[in-house]
């Protein structure tokens, strides 16, 4: 018997073995990879650690934008989880996330109408959108909706708002690659009263994780909003052409402005992480695997003090304007407007600045507020805003009539009132049409004072539309400026008749006379008009403008400074200069621009313009430098609907008395600045 209760006992202990070996076979061999991936799907996470952007300075080193800590929230893959689980869990993310559901439909093109559903963007948008997620140009919202229904087994619980929410939110996430290696990045910046609920609600909120990342902050939030430009998650389409650069799905890209321009440069190196969870889901932090590397520091030529004077001062004289008048004709519509200051001597954009504009930091919070404002808040109206230069033009005919030898600095024409060259065009100076009267004779400079029309369609008819575009073209108007944001720049347009027979017109001999004055066809954008006057004010030099003064080194050392890079010299004679500048000089102390002016105690030269637009309203206009004997700045101001050029030169008077108060006070206490 004993013999065999041993044999029984070692039957007993092969077959346990055999049993365990086969257990061990299965989990680690036959199904060692699904089990290891539901094991990695409960622990850890891959993720992203952005690297903390470098900072934009102005021209002193002050910081206008920079980076603080803040908190995004992922939500991480889970095999395990069903899919009424994951839209349940998105419903209760944006119940304790402000504004999460205004962000995350931001870009859906769908919303709840009636009893069923309505495209709520652009024709052009909606097919966009229809033919990036593979539906047909012929799709109705309520079939896309139906389709996303049942995609995404989104219950008919909800009501149709949040059924918008969950399926915009689910298709992003397909979109964005959502997966094991790759969590969706749900909201950035939470705040962190939100972040706290999330955290002390563990476990309503399994699979969520909290990240800290750094943010962009602003100085002045909406502060040179437009040539600063912001960043934003990468789109899709940013992907596909930059996915060989090392960008992720979920990386930050530079969108616009200095931000896109020198996305290169400013990006930095990312990490790399990952997110832990318990075997229950719930979030347990995460750590480091390779640590972010900053982008490098950028140097603007932008004074901040007077990036803050340009805004406050145009933004002021617009409300004084249209508050001061009750009629459209006198300024009661005005409403929007820019202004650039630019260092004649080199180049250097000191300020610019377009309004209305917008706050950054709530940019895709504000954006549908945004699109829908008439005044079009996100129109940069100092690179991209065509006008007509009106009166300011003059300077340019009177300069080439002079240079051309069509006009001596002394020689008078007589002011008809009517102009009668033409006998089936016969235009009238201002004076006659508005009084009867006439400037009887005047000489160039005179001309320039008295914004005389006479004088400069006689000039103008006598140099021809020829010389017009080719002195137009040596002073940059008509064309890009070189600026580094030259995609977002309007190449504008001088008057001409190849122009006007592309366009479908016919041009008239007469034509000349109005091209003459800063009227017909002719479009420029304030940029234009400022480094145009910066190169009549420094002799015939003319700079290509320009935004960098600096880019730190990759080793975080100074980096060396844009060199002023000429474009072109205009030989221009000094008794031109002269007649010119001293017309503009005459404009500020006998002018249109006398009134804006009295008791300034830096010496200006300028001119306005009061240009007229189809539609009963003139634009205001209003060129200048200063000082006049020895030029250190050019400002170009254009207020839509301000009734007259004049009313414009107010904006221009803040602007000389800002920068010459600072510039006294810089030169005096760290004399960095180089005017």
């Amino acid at each position: 018997m004993k013999p065999k209760r041993y044999i029984t006992f070692y039957v007993l202990m092969i077959l346990s073995a055999l049993i365990i070996g086969a257990r061990l076979v299965n989990l680690q061999v036959t199904n060692g990879e699904e089990y290891r991936e539901k094991s990695d799907s409960r622990t850890m996470r891959s993720i992203e650690l952005m690297a903390p952007r470098g900072e934009i300075l102005d021209r002193n080193g002050k910081p206008i934008v920079s980076n603080r800590t803040g908190y995004n929230v992922y939500i991480l893959s889970n095999r395990n989880r069903k899919p009424e689980e994951l839209n349940s869990l998105i419903l209760r993310l944006c119940k304790v996330i402000n504004g999460a559901d205004v962000e995350l439909t931001a870009s859906f093109p769908i919303r709840a109408y009636g009893d069923g559903y309505t495209f709520c963007k652009s024709a052009e948008d909606v097919e966009k959108w229809k033919k990036e997620n593979n539906y047909e140009n012929s799709d109705s919202a309520d079939k896309i909706m139906k389709n996303l229904l049942d995609k995404y087994d989104i219950s008919s619980k909800y009501s149709k708002t949040e059924k918008v929410i969950i399926s915009a939110t689910r298709l992003n996430m397909v979109n964005r690659g959502f997966s094991a290696s790759s969590p969706y990045l749900f909201m950035e910046d939470v705040p962190i009263e939100e972040i706290s609920i999330i955290k002390e609600q563990a476990e309503v909120f399994s699979d969520v994780s909290v990240i800290t990342q750094p943010i962009r902050t602003y100085s002045y939030a909406s502060l040179g909003a437009h040539v600063l430009g912001r960043v934003g998650v990468i789109s899709a389409e940013e992907y596909e052409s930059n996915k060989g650069k090392g960008y992720s799905i979920n990386a930050y890209i530079g969108k616009s402005g200095i931000e896109k321009y020198l996305e290169e440069y400013l990006r930095g190196e990312n990490g790399a992480g990952n997110a832990l969870q318990n075997s229950e889901g719930y979030s347990m932090g995460y750590n480091i695997d390779k640590e972010p590397v900053s982008g490098r520091n950028v140097m603007l030529t932008i004074d901040l003090d007077m990036q803050i004077a340009c805004e406050k001062a145009l933004k002021e004289t617009i409300f004084e304007i249209s508050s001061a008048s009750t009629e459209a004709e006198g300024g009661r519509d005005a409403n929007a407007g820019s202004i650039v200051v630019i260092d004649v001597n080199s180049g250097d954009i000191l300020a610019i600045a377009s309004y209305p504009s917008y706050n950054i930091e709530t940019f895709s919070e504000d954006y549908n507020t945004l699109l829908e404002n008439p005044a079009n808040p996100l129109f940069n109206r100092a690179l991209a805003g065509t006008y007509s230069p009106a009166s300011t033009f003059k300077l340019l005919v009177g300069t080439a009539a002079l240079e051309e030898g069509i006009i001596t600095p002394e020689e008078t024409i007589f002011d008809t009132g009517k102009y009668t060259y033409f006998s089936d065009y016969q235009p009238g100076c201002w004076i006659y049409n508005q009084t009867g009267a006439t400037h009887g004779y005047v000489n160039v400079s005179q001309a320039v004072r008295d914004s005389c029309n006479v004088f400069f369609f006689d000039v103008g008819r006598r140099l021809g539309i020829e010389k017009i575009n080719q002195y137009a073209a040596s002073f940059g108007l008509g064309q890009k400026t070189g600026i580094e944001l030259s995609d977002e720049e309007s190449t504008g347009v001088v008057a001409n008749p190849t122009n006007r027979k592309n366009a479908g017109g016919i041009w008239y001999p007469g034509d000349v006379c109005q091209t003459a004055i800063g009227q017909s066809d002719t479009l420029v954008t304030p940029l234009q008009l400022a480094n145009y006057v910066a190169t009549i004010a420094n002799g015939g030099t003319r700079y290509r403008p320009h935004l960098i003064k600096t880019v730190e080194n990759p080793d975080k050392t100074a980096g060396e400074e844009t060199k002023p890079e000429i474009f072109e010299i205009i030989e221009m004679d000094e008794s031109t200069r002269a007649a010119i500048t001293e017309g503009m000089r005459m404009v500020v102390t006998q002018g249109t621009a006398q009134s804006a002016f009295a008791g300034c105690e830096v010496s200006v030269a300028a001119k306005t313009g009061s240009a007229q637009v189809t539609g009963s309203y003139t634009n205001g206009v209003c060129v200048a430098y200063a000082p006049y004997d020895k030029p250190q700045i050019a400002i170009a101001c254009v207020i839509e609907k301000a009734g007259s050029g004049a009313k414009t030169a107010n904006v221009i008077r803040k602007i000389v008395d800002a920068y010459f108060d600072n510039s006294e006070e810089n030169d005096m206490e760290t004399n960095v600045l180089t005017r």
